[in-house]
Parts: structure tokens; sequence; C-alpha cells
């Protein structure tokens, strides 16, 4: 298992830096026909294609909790959140954005019913339509609050985001593996200890304090943060993600699986890479736009 999550993550951290800086370098590039690149086009892509992989994932989840849930219409809902954030102008008046958030939530509820009632079969349509609105919001949203700080900042802002959450589950392990004795909530994640999350949450402090510092080096036109700032914002993102990934083990747990799939040997599924972000995505967008 370790062996495994020593080969996946680093690929996918390659894979994620490369994206990242080709995000960045095409940033403002205009094309042939006169058409301006805009900010996080690749990201957005990125989110695009691993939104059917999470919808096969929650749906799974929801089926081992007896929950009826329409797939198609789980990843139609995903695409037209990041679709509806990535592409909506930022001169779009509030009650434009109420509409189409109304709208997108509507129209899922409606094909939710009508897919899981077209076999007449009408046990547990409720159920699963409410499945699909809640599950796609909270992690297409969760996502999708990145993706509107790109527009506005550093394709790199994204990628210290992430290295700030990552590394604070790197640290959690690390030091809960090797000094960890107190549990911290064993019935929703037993391998997670106190010694862990401090470990964890001063990885992240830290490691916000050299983004910052580096950020203040290479990218001088985005805003200045002292190196308080950075580590408190640090110690609140780890916070945040360690909150999210046990929001997450709670619906795995009472589904009964370990993992939410197995499409990342020794990391799990989308789910389980995604889960961190998705309560730290509200709080840097307010923190940092």
């Amino acid at each position: 298992m370790l062996k495994q999550r020593l080969i996946t993550g680093p690929l996918l951290s390659i894979v994620l830096i490369a994206m990242i800086a080709f995000d960045a370098k095409i940033e403002g590039c205009t094309l042939s026909c006169g058409t301006c690149i805009p900010n996080g086009l690749l990201i957005a892509i990125l989110a695009a294609l691993a939104a059917p992989l999470a919808a096969i994932e929650l749906c799974s989840i929801a089926a081992s909790v007896g929950a009826r849930c329409s797939t198609p219409v789980l990843i139609i809902t995903m695409e037209a959140w990041i679709a509806a954030i990535y592409l909506m102008p930022a001169n779009t008046s509030s009650t434009n954005v109420m509409a189409t958030m109304a709208t997108i939530i509507i129209c899922s509820m409606a094909l939710s019913v009508i897919s899981l009632a077209k076999g007449k079969e009408l046990r547990g349509v409720f159920t699963g339509a409410a499945v699909t609105v809640a599950t796609s919001s909270y992690i297409a949203m969760g996502f999708g609050l990145l993706l509107l700080i790109r527009k506005d900042h550093s394709a790199w802002w994204i990628f210290g985001i992430i290295a700030i959450i990552k590394m604070c589950d790197t640290g959690a392990f690390f030091v809960g593996s090797i000094i960890g004795r107190h549990k911290l909530i064993p019935w929703i994640s037993p391998g997670k200890t106190w010694e862990g999350l401090i470990g964890g949450l001063l990885t992240a402090g830290i490691t916000a304090v050299f983004l910052a510092m580096a950020s203040e080096k290479w990218l001088p036109m985005e805003p200045h943060i002292s190196m308080q700032t950075a580590f408190g914002i640090g110690v609140l993102f780890g916070f945040l993600g360690q909150a999210g990934d046990l929001i997450m083990s709670v619906f795995k747990r009472d589904s009964g699986l370990k993992d939410a799939s197995s499409v990342l040997p020794g990391l799990g599924g989308v789910l389980d890479v995604l889960d961190s972000l998705l309560l730290v995505g509200p709080a840097a967008f307010w923190l940092l736009s």
C-alpha cells in the first residue's frame, strides 16, 4: 500500500505541476483566430475530465447504502456546474448568477426523477434525486471555487493551495505513523491521531510560509502575504483539508467502503484525492480573492 502510494503520489504531482506550468505559460496567449486563451483553461479541462470518474464513485457509494442514483444525470450536473462557474463572465449580475444556479439545481432534480422513474420503479426516487443534486453540488462547486481563484490569480497559487493541503496530509501520515498514540476520531478514521493532526497542521503552516516567500520573489504581481498570515492560512487550510477528508470518510464508512475506488493505486479513487480540497475551496476564495 505504502509502496504504491509512494509511486502514484509523485507521478500525480509531476502531472499536476506540468499542467499548472503549461496553464501559466499559455495565460493571455492569443490563437491564430484572434481568440485569447482564458485563464485556467487546462485546470478547467482537468476538472471536466475528473467529473465523470467522481460521479461513478459517488453512485457506487450511494448504491452501497441502498440509494438509487443516475450516473449520467450526476455527470451532466457536475459538468454543468463546472462549465457555469468557469465560463460565466466576471461582470455577470448577481440576479443572473442566482438564476443560473437555480436552473442547474431544478434541471438536475427533474432529470434525476425522470431517469429513476422511467423503469416504473418509484421506490427510492426522491432519495436518489436528492443525492444527485446534493453530491454534485458539493463536489463540483467545492472544486469550482478554485477555478474562480484562478481567474484572478496565477496558476501557481492553485498549486500552492493544493501543496499546502497535501503536505498537511503527508505530515499527518508520517508523524502519526511514528509517534501517533491518541486516536482522533476512531469510529470514522481509525488511522488518524491527534499527534498526526498537529504534525500535519505544522507542516501545512511551514509550507505556506515558504510558498509566500516564493510568491513574493517570483510572483511580484500577486498580493503580498506576511509570514505570520501565511502560517495562519496554512494551518487553516490544513485543518479544513483534514475535515474534508473526514467528511468523505463518513460517506465511505456508511457505505462500507474503504476507498471510493481503486483507479489510483495506493491512493484510492478520485474522491479520495479531491476530498480534502472541497472545504478549502470556499475559505481560499474569500481569503485570496
